[in-house]
């Protein structure tokens, strides 16, 4: 093609711009200016530059999300969109709508998204110049990349199942008497921002543990044909008798294992998880990753994650999660804006503390239950009569309840040689002992001399 380019703007998901914009550079037809939407959300300067930069665009390209801020430039977008071609799409197909062309155009588009990488979203930007600027364009279908599959840094390619991938996996002479499984994002693998997942495997293995690493897409949607989280899990990591064939699981995904497309954040989907992981019967552990921070940015932030607390730690323990220890955070895109923080990097030395945790895990699971030792801790506000707060619990006798499991833990085999017969034994016994930390009208001594101290530094 000859000529001027053709000028687009694009909102999009935080975690796709990086990738349209490696995609807008191959076309040469095309001067694209990609917003993330998360940038505009927060930045009422971006979002006027954003329309600013609308307003003489030949296409608008937009993903819709839920966020209220879209409502807030709703009459602006409706003005441009009288004389400006506009293509909206995202996960919820109520907005699609809002497109000025054919619902067909916003569907394609959001499937050519949905197979992602940068070789369909360079043939999205083609199929949209045919379809809607009506130019000389070869249009190509989206790539048909596989939902799902094995994963290793150093094989060939992907494999389908379980026993392919084992079979190569030991032909290479790595650990697989024991294995870890580890869940991770289908976007990782087919944008190869697998650095996380490569630190891991190599620091379990350097462990003696064996790693099935699985990609997936962690909404089960019908449409796609893709499989959920919970099927995967059942159907390769438990065999025909419902055993399991991993001794931990790690999972770098946010959503539930049992999400689907319209229940994502449900109650219920958090249930059926629980329910699969209960019969799998190991430990299930979830690190976290910080999306919208790079390390350092974390690391200055007495705040932690702030805001992503929600998604990556509050929500996820609903399933029974375990270990939200940090060990990546996001990259800055300094190229397309100080603002836009995209894909994610490991914390070396906090990825080889997960690995270690995640080995100390497998190595406590195989110790005979009398071998082990557990620390049941319960509440004693020193600010306060410390005797009248020993276990306190809103709403909860958690006396009575650890005197049931210890019962449980005996009769599993821990060496419980007297557990208290209910609560009252319980509370009794602490109390006679002196077991608490009162050291205003109690001393260390009479502590010590009536039992109270289990062992002394």
């Amino acid at each position: 093609m000859t000529g001027a380019k053709v000028k687009g703007v694009a909102v999009m998901w935080n975690a796709y711009v990086p990738t349209l914009v490696e995609a807008g550079g191959n076309c040469p037809w095309l001067d694209l200016k990609v917003y993330s939407h998360r940038v505009v959300g927060e930045n009422p300067e971006k979002m006027a530059q954003a329309l600013e930069e609308m307003a003489g665009a030949d296409f608008i390209l937009l993903y819709r999300t839920p966020d209220p801020f879209w409502n807030e430039v709703e009459l602006r977008l409706q003005e441009l969109a009288a004389r400006i071609p506009l293509i909206v799409t995202g996960t919820d197909p109520s907005f699609w709508g809002q497109s000025t062309g054919p619902m067909e155009v916003a569907a394609t588009a959001y499937l050519y998204l949905m197979r992602n990488g940068q070789e369909n979203f360079q043939r999205l930007l083609g199929y949209l110049g045919k379809e809607v600027l009506h130019l000389d364009l070869e249009v190509l279908p989206p790539q048909e990349l596989p939902w799902e599959g094995f994963y290793h840094p150093q094989a060939p390619n992907h494999f389908d199942d379980l026993a392919a991938y084992l079979a190569w996996y030991r032909s290479r002479g790595f650990p697989g008497e024991t294995l870890v499984g580890l869940l991770f994002s289908r976007s990782d693998w087919v944008a190869r921002n697998l650095e996380l997942e490569d630190a891991l495997i190599q620091a379990l293995e350097a462990r003696g543990l064996g790693v099935a690493p699985i990609f997936y897409y962690s909404l089960k949607d019908e449409g796609l044909g893709n499989r959920g989280g919970d099927e995967l899990v059942r159907g390769y990591f438990l065999d025909e008798a419902g055993r399991a064939r991993i001794a931990a699981l790690i999972k770098l995904t946010v959503f539930f294992l049992g999400s689907r497309r319209s229940s994502a954040a449900e109650g219920s989907t958090a249930r059926s998880g629980q329910k699969l992981l209960t019969k799998l019967n190991v430990p299930l552990i979830q690190p976290l990753t910080s999306y919208y921070k790079t390390a350092a940015q974390w690391e200055a932030d007495p705040q932690g994650l702030g805001a992503e607390v929600g998604w990556s730690l509050a929500l996820p323990e609903f399933e029974g999660v375990i270990e939200p220890i940090m060990v990546a955070a996001g990259i800055s895109h300094e190229e397309m804006g100080s603002e836009l923080i995209a894909g994610r990097a490991p914390i070396r030395d906090r990825a080889e503390r997960l690995a270690a945790r995640v080995a100390r895990w497998v190595r406590l699971r195989q110790k005979p239950p009398a071998e082990r030792k557990v620390a049941i801790i319960l509440h004693n506000n020193p600010c306060a009569s410390v005797e009248a707060t020993v276990g306190a619990g809103a709403h909860l006798d958690t006396l009575e309840s650890t005197a049931r499991i210890l019962k449980s833990l005996q009769a599993a085999g821990y060496r419980i040689d007297h557990p208290p017969a209910d609560g009252k034994e319980l509370i009794d016994t602490i109390m006679d002992r002196k077991a608490v930390s009162e050291f205003r009208w109690t001393t260390v001594e009479e502590i010590v001399t009536k039992g109270g101290a289990l062992a002394r530094g």
